[in-house]
Parts: structure tokens; C-alpha cells; sequence
């Protein structure tokens, strides 16, 4: 996961701020409380002074760590600078607003709710009321009802726009994780089809390579450029998987696959043409028709292959060795899960003719 908190191109981190904006309108409160007070003119200076310093404070706070809004974590040290800022702004308009500077609390409460910890918004929560409550209180409760009231809603509304602001970060994680996760099992299936395919050409082509030598130098040289050519390919295409961009035709595989089982001494009948499959389908059947082939020259032990193509199918059977007993291994999985994406259909089982038979559709 990367560890910047919050995307940079998200809503709370362009505009979140201007969540703090909007409340600064109720520091017409402290303010009003200023002008009506029996203070001299140089307190009262002083005390529109330290509201200036407070908004200034609280709106540079958000503007400066909106990306952190919502974050639930142990603590974000440097939003706590500007929280730290407040607090001593707060104790310091005390001889000047008096039981008042209560009414600075709703934005130590949101201070805390969006850019602080869930653990530190409680405690700010509980110690604001607690300081409300114990002005109010001897006070009668009356003047203070409408900003008791204030308190509670701002409570209640930041703990429940914080949660659905944190559920939203952590599912859009969930989602970072899942694509990562998917593009890696990509390239696992890919590099797997790539290699196994190639390498066992490759393999084939060596051993047809050491026959040729005592009877046929020509022909030897011609399999070992043959093999230079298909490691190349190879190497090609697993820079090409491992960049996204690797794609193939079915032409193509059919044309790959059948030069591999002729080097194997396999017979392919082909029955059916490429060209009546929909191009839209041509990627994903050539990975499971190099799978499925990989297979029978692998393991089948097989003398025939049969491929055939009808629109919206494909089909490959040998006579070889059968799937009885055997155990699913990444290949048959990756075809699998490459049909799946694909909104196919894909069966693996016997073939009339004794081997194995590997069947993808779209019904």
C-alpha cells in the first residue's frame, strides 16, 4: 500500500477545507461577546485579535492537512502543531471572553473529529462538553442551551461523517489491493503460458536438434537457429506480458502450436477456421489453446491433436494419456480463470479418443 494518506486527487483533499470555512461564520459568537463586554479598548483589541489568530490557525490547519481528513490512525504529529495552536489561543482568551471562550469549542470539536485521531476526537468531545457543561451549569443552562445543543450535533454529525469518510478510504484500499492483486495473478498466468509454451518447444526442438547431429548437420544448425529464435520470442514476450501490452491472435497461436506438435511427431487435424471465432474472443482462446497444447506435449504422451473451431467454441482433444488421477495444476486453473474473465464457459475432461479434452464456449 502506498504511504501518503488520502489520494491527492480526491474531493477531501482539494476541497476539504472548505468544510472549516463554513463554521468560521459562528466566530461571530466571541466576537459579539467582545463587543459587549465592559473590557478596556485594549482588551478588546487583544481579543479580536486572538479570534483572528484562531480562524487564521484553524483554517490553515485544514487547508495545509486536508488530505489527512478522515484518517484513522494513532495520531497525525503534525496536525497536532495547529491543534496545539488552538488549544493555547484558547487558554489565552480566557481573561478576555471568560466562561465565552466556550464558544471557540465546536471547532476544537471538528479540529479534532477530521484531522486527529478517532481516539483523540473522543477525548476532545468529552473535554469540551465537560468544560460547557461546567459553565452552563451554575450559569442555569439558559444562556448556554443553544450552544449545548450545537456541541451535541457537532458530535453526533463528525463522528458520522468521519466513519463514512474512513469506510470510503478503506474501501477504495480494498479496491487498490484487489487490482493489484489481479494484475499480479495476470502476470503469473502470463509469464507461466509464455514460458511453458516456449520452453517446451524449445526442449522439442533441442532434442530433434541432437538427433539430426550424426545424421543431418544442416538440418541440426537449421533446429538450433530455430531455437534462437523461439528464446528470443520468448524473451520478447515476457517483456511484453510483464509491460500489459503482450496480445496474440488465434491465427497466430494455431500457427505456433502446430509447427511445436509437428517438431513432437503429433498429428494436428484442424477442423474449422480462426476466422469464425469473433476477434473480441481471439485473445483469451490463444492463451487456453498454447495452455491446452503445452499440455498434450508435456504430458500426454499423445500421437493425433485435434483442434476444432465453430463460432463461439473451440475445442482441443488428443488421444493420450487421460486426466484420471491427476491433480489440477497452475495451467488448467489459469484457463480457467482466463475463461472466467471472459464470460465463457471451459470443460476439462476425457475425449472420446482415450486423452483429454479441453472445451471453451460462450453460450
Amino acid at each position: 500500500m502506498n504511504d501518503e494518506v488520502g489520494d491527492p486527487g480526491s474531493f477531501w483533499s482539494k476541497f476539504g477545507w472548505l468544510l472549516a470555512a463554513v463554521w468560521v461564520v459562528f466566530l461571530i459568537f466571541p466576537i459579539l461577546s467582545i463587543t459587549e463586554s465592559t473590557q478596556p479598548m485594549p482588551a478588546k483589541i487583544a481579543g479580536y485579535g486572538l479570534v483572528a489568530a484562531f480562524a487564521a490557525v484553524y483554517l490553515w490547519g485544514f487547508f495545509t492537512y486536508s488530505s489527512e481528513l478522515g484518517v484513522s490512525a494513532s495520531g497525525h504529529g503534525r496536525a497536532w502543531v495547529p491543534f496545539g495552536a488552538l488549544l493555547a489561543i484558547t487558554a489565552a482568551s480566557l481573561p478576555i471572553l471568560g466562561a465565552d471562550a466556550i464558544s471557540l469549542g465546536p471547532f476544537l470539536i471538528s479540529f479534532a473529529a477530521y484531522l486527529l485521531s478517532v481516539r483523540s476526537m473522543w477525548i476532545t468531545n468529552a473535554g469540551v462538553l465537560a468544560a460547557a457543561l461546567s459553565v452552563a451549569i451554575p450559569a442555569g443552562l439558559g444562556d448556554y442551551v443553544f450552544l449545548l445543543g450545537l456541541l451535541v450535533v457537532l458530535v453526533v454529525v463528525n463522528a458520522v461523517n468521519t466513519a463514512l469518510i474512513r469506510r470510503g478510504i478503506a474501501a477504495d484500499d480494498l479496491r487498490l489491493d484487489y487490482a493489484l492483486l489481479a494484475e499480479q495473478e495476470r502476470m503469473a498466468r502470463d509469464v507461466h503460458d509464455v514460458l511453458g509454451h516456449s520452453l517446451t518447444a524449445i526442449g522439442l526442438k533441442a532434442e530433434l536438434a541432437e538427433r539430426l547431429l550424426d545424421s543431418d548437420v544442416d538440418a541440426a544448425r537449421a533446429e538450433l537457429r530455430q531455437i534462437r529464435a523461439l528464446n528470443a520470442e520468448a524473451l520478447d514476450s515476457i517483456r511484453a506480458t510483464l509491460d500489459g501490452q503482450r496480445s496474440t491472435t488465434l491465427a497466430q497461436e494455431l500457427a505456433s502450436v502446430r509447427a511445436a506438435l509437428d517438431d513432437a511427431r503429433i498429428k494436428t487435424v484442424l477442423v474449422g477456421n480462426a476466422q469464425d471465432l469473433e476477434p473480441a474472443h481471439s485473445t483469451v482462446l490463444s492463451w487456453i489453446l498454447r495452455e491446452a497444447a503445452t499440455n498434450v506435449l508435456r504430458h500426454a504422451h499423445a500421437t493425433t491433436c485435434w483442434i476444432r473451431i465453430a463460432p463461439g467454441r473451440l475445442g482441443i482433444e488428443d488421444d493420450g494419456d487421460s486426466l484420471a488421477g491427476s491433480r489440477e495444476g497452475h495451467g488448467m486453473r489459469g484457463m480457467r480463470e482466463r475463461a472466467r474473465l471472459a464470460g465463457a464457459r471451459l470443460e476439462i475432461g476425457d475425449s472420446d479418443h482415450g486423452g483429454t479434452r479441453v472445451a471453451v464456449s460462450w453460450e
